[in-house]
């Protein structure tokens, strides 16, 4: 059986760095990303946001979707932080359009750091306004977790850790306010920021707001949440 084509989305350095648009500036994701599919078996292919790109065309081409994180409003000050759309808006809206598209067709989906955001949000459900602390660790290496999560005991995620809790990284500023309908809470910090979702249809849409892309080579639970969404991703093709 042929290796299911990922597709993974990528920021846009002009909306994320403040490069020039006359430079066209260039489109890039953490090879994390590329590692985690690579090794878990499938084949990772970068989606670059354009208005020209038809969607339909790229979702009949990948098996699998992987929203990306990084791109993280590091130009933005905490007291003046934009919403999630006014970041990255080129992003944003092509994303938007995507991961609908993407449910439609009932295309597996993981969504990480801001893509488990962007799921939040364009499913229905909402961010806090709120800028938080204590969530953005200090060392810059991805595979040290930060804090522990609390896992739901009926979850997917809760099947692979085989505990109630879990030491995850983190490198956020924002959170969940309002989880979308049809989605279960599945990971919550000790402070109370929703860490992680599920989809409880029978589609398979797993958001994280740590990186388990980062824990691969630290962590052998989170290379199984990988090799699922490949085998999901087989099975759907």
């Amino acid at each position: 059986m042929k290796k299911p084509k990922i597709g993974i989305t990528t920021a846009w350095s002009v909306e994320t760095w403040g490069d020039s648009i006359e430079s066209r500036g260039y489109n890039y994701v953490g090879r994390s990303y590329i590692e985690a599919i690579i090794k878990a078996g499938g084949i990772p292919v970068l989606i670059p946001q354009f208005e020209q790109i038809d969607i339909k065309s790229v979702l009949e081409d990948i098996d699998g979707l992987l929203l990306s994180g990084g791109g993280d409003a590091k130009k933005f000050s905490k007291e003046d932080m934009p919403d999630l759309r006014k970041q990255q808006p080129l992003r944003y809206d092509f994303e938007a359009e995507l991961v609908k598209a993407a449910k439609e067709l009932k295309k597996p989906i993981m969504g990480i750091c801001r893509g488990f955001q962007m799921l939040v949000e364009v499913f229905g459900g909402s961010l806090s306004d709120e800028l938080i602390e204590g969530h953005k660790q200090k060392d810059p290496n991805g595979g040290v977790p930060w804090h522990k999560v609390n896992l739901a005991e009926d979850s997917f995620l809760y099947s692979v850790v085989s505990s109630n809790q879990w030491d995850v990284n983190s490198f956020h500023v924002q959170k969940v306010n309002q989880v979308p309908e049809g989605f279960r809470t599945a990971a919550v910090a000790d402070d109370g920021v929703i860490e992680a979702i599920e989809y409880m249809d029978d589609a398979f849409i797993l958001g994280t707001q740590f990186h388990p892309e980062e824990l691969i080579w630290s962590d052998e639970r989170t290379a199984i949440i990988f090799k699922k969404f490949i085998e999901e991703s087989k099975i759907r093709r």
